[in-house]
This record gives C-alpha cells, structure tokens and sequence, in this order.
C-alpha cells in the first residue's frame, strides 16, 4: 500500500474514524483503524463490533493495499503534523509516515483479521435529506433513556415510516420527543441507539444540500452518502404506542413566548436541583399568567410570566430539566401547552406546528407541596 494525502483530509478522516473504536477491549485489532487504499480513494474503517463507520477521502493512490494502524499514539502523531502531503507506505508488517523532513516507523496490525463493519447485502428503504435529519435527531435524542437495564430499547430512538410519514421518537418512561416528516417509501421500523445516532449526526457533511440513504440488513441499520457509510446494530423491542398516548384530554390550554418560558424556568431551575432530584418545578395557571415557583434549601424563586390561557385554574408540578430541554428543542417563538391536570401528561408543541411534539409526565405532590 502507498499512498499520497493532504494533512487536513488525513486528520478529517481519523478524527471521524477514531469515535468508532472501542474504548476498552481484549481485541488490539479493534484498538487500530483499517486503511484501505484504491482507485483514487483512501477509506477509513473503524469498529467496536456495536457500530462502525467506513469513512472515504480523496487520495493520490501509487499502490493498493490494506493496513491497521492501532490510533493510540498515531492519531496524536497526524494532529501534530505540518500541513501539505503525506506520503504512507506499508511493507512487510510495517507502515512509513512521511512529510517533510519528518518520518514515522510503526508496526500494523493484520488487515485480514479485521471484522466486518458493514453487512454485505443490505436492502435500502429510505433517501432523505441529512439537513431535516440531524435536526429530528437534535430536537429528540434528549428524551432517551441515558441506561435502562430492563429496558435497553428505551436507550435508543425509534425510526419508523408508516403511513407516508417519517417519525423519530425518545422516550424514557417519563417524557417523549417526537418529530416526523411526509415522505414516501416503504413501510419499517427500527430501533438504533442513541449513542450511534448521535456519532452518525456528527459524522455527517455539512452540506445542507446532501441526501443519505436507510439500509436495512440482518441485525443492522445502515446509514450511506457519498463519503462514508455507517452501520449499527438495531435494538430489540418494541416502544410504546406514542401516537395513541400524546392524544391528551386538555384540561387547561397556554400560548406562551418560548424563550420567555424557557428563560423562567431555567432561572428556576438553578434553585430547584438543590432540592431533590425531581428538580421540582411548580406551575400555577390561570387568568392569562403562569406563577413559577420552586424552593430548596439555598432558597425559593418565584416569578410571573404572561401567557394566554384558556380552561380551569390549575396548580402542577414537573421536572424542571425535562422541561428545559423540550423548550430548548423548539424553533418557533410561541408554544402552546397542553395541561390534562395536576396528575396528567402535558403536550408541549410550537404554536401551529403539528409535527414536533413533547409529551411530560408531571411529579406528583404531596399535600403539604400544595
């Protein structure tokens, strides 16, 4: 293998390649990232058996080959170098770094013990736009559980057409973040975790303009564009019917300015994450003002933002964190709110937007809270 490539594109593709290896394992082969040299096109291949990424630059290719270089040092090394070309030849159990005046010796590790990072039949079952895409994921990823023994599925966020409609959904068994988009395909649904949903969104091209497609094969979801193709494993289970459980029987309804919400209840916050670890925030709604209030040992806040309201007075309770980041997920000045009680979900949507939901259980209080 040899090959010629600029510095900047080098590192590009490592620092992409290298969120793929495994933090801790008893595979070295896993420690190191594949590099595979043909056509006009150096690839990237890195894996910790969960997820993987094949990652492909442009190069200036003398020699076709393959090589894994462990990243541990070599990584550090290619940060560090000079910008312009580097040249790489691999020979005889070895690979030489070259750029200037520096040089690089380091043993590689057998390129054929290297296991598979993508399957070899997938069947592809959606092209979507990746601008749309990572802001679903942002507006969701959230609202999954960050570990659930008993329930590992709900570390992971739901992709699912159904219906003409592309849905992306979180939950943790208090709060869900749904998104969908009208799109037309096939029918499927898959569940992928969310630490591999997050790597795929950082991975992807700044280009607002690029598409990515969906592949499915045997236990994996496949993720492609033109500069690298991704693969995780699917998580087995089965979410909650969402659709069915976010149709709430509003008891109290409120238009709101969403920074003004948000800005009050962070402010809130800061006292109430002192107290308990429901970060207890209380709401008080009626007569077109919401009262926010929380108290904790450093002491209590307590402030009026104007609002809209329409139903029954209504005094509830929820946690602050949970909240915050639903309303940081919005986009529109307003939101509406919907309240079905001091016991019930509140659906929280962008004024006049149907396709961006958050659903919140409340914490329930104890009557001295009232």
């Amino acid at each position: 293998m040899e090959f010629l490539i600029e510095k900047d594109e080098l590192l590009e593709g490592i620092t992409t390649a290298e969120k793929f290896i495994a933090g801790k394992t008893t595979m070295p082969i896993l420690s190191g990232i594949k590099f595979s040299s043909y056509g006009n096109t150096l690839e990237l291949s890195a894996t910790d058996l969960e997820m993987g990424i094949e990652y492909r630059l442009p190069a200036q290719i003398m020699e076709e080959g393959e090589a894994v270089i462990s990243t541990k040092v070599f990584s550090d090394i290619t940060r560090k170098l000079p910008k312009g070309p580097v040249m790489f030849k691999s020979k005889e159990g070895y690979v030489t770094v070259e750029t200037g005046d520096f040089h690089l010796k380091m043993p590689v590790l057998e390129s054929s013990d290297f296991p598979e990072v993508i399957p070899r039949e997938t069947n592809p079952i959606l092209r979507f736009p990746v601008d749309i895409f990572k802001n679903m994921i942002k507006q969701t990823i959230f609202a999954r559980a960050e570990e659930s023994i008993a329930r590992p599925v709900l570390t992971g966020e739901l992709l699912e057409l159904r219906g003409g409609k592309f849905h992306v959904v979180a939950l943790d068994g208090f709060r869900i973040a749904w998104r969908w988009e009208e799109v037309e395909g096939p029918d499927f649904s898959v569940i992928v975790p969310g630490r591999a949903l997050l790597e795929l969104t950082r991975a992807f091209s700044d280009d607002e303009e690029e598409y990515f497609e969906i592949h499915t094969g045997g236990n994996r979801v496949v993720f492609r564009t033109e500069k690298m193709t991704m693969a995780s494993r699917i998580l087995e289970g089965n979410f909650i019917d969402y659709e069915q459980v976010v149709n709430v029987d509003p008891k109290v309804t409120v238009v709101v300015n969403t920074d003004a919400l948000l800005s009050s209840i962070e402010r809130a916050f800061i006292v109430a994450r002192e107290g308990s670890k429901n970060n207890l925030v209380k709401f008080k709604i009626g007569n077109n003002c919401m009262e926010i209030s929380t108290e904790s040992e450093i002491g209590s806040v307590y402030e009026k933002v104007e609002c809209d309201t329409a139903g029954e007075d209504l005094f509830v309770a929820f946690n602050a964190k949970f909240f915050i980041e639903a309303l940081k997920s919005i986009e529109k000045p307003e939101v509406e709110l919907k309240f079905s009680g001091e016991v019930g979900p509140c659906v929280i949507r962008p004024l006049d937007v149907e396709n961006h939901i958050n659903f919140i259980l409340p914490v329930r209080l104890r009557s001295e809270d009232y």
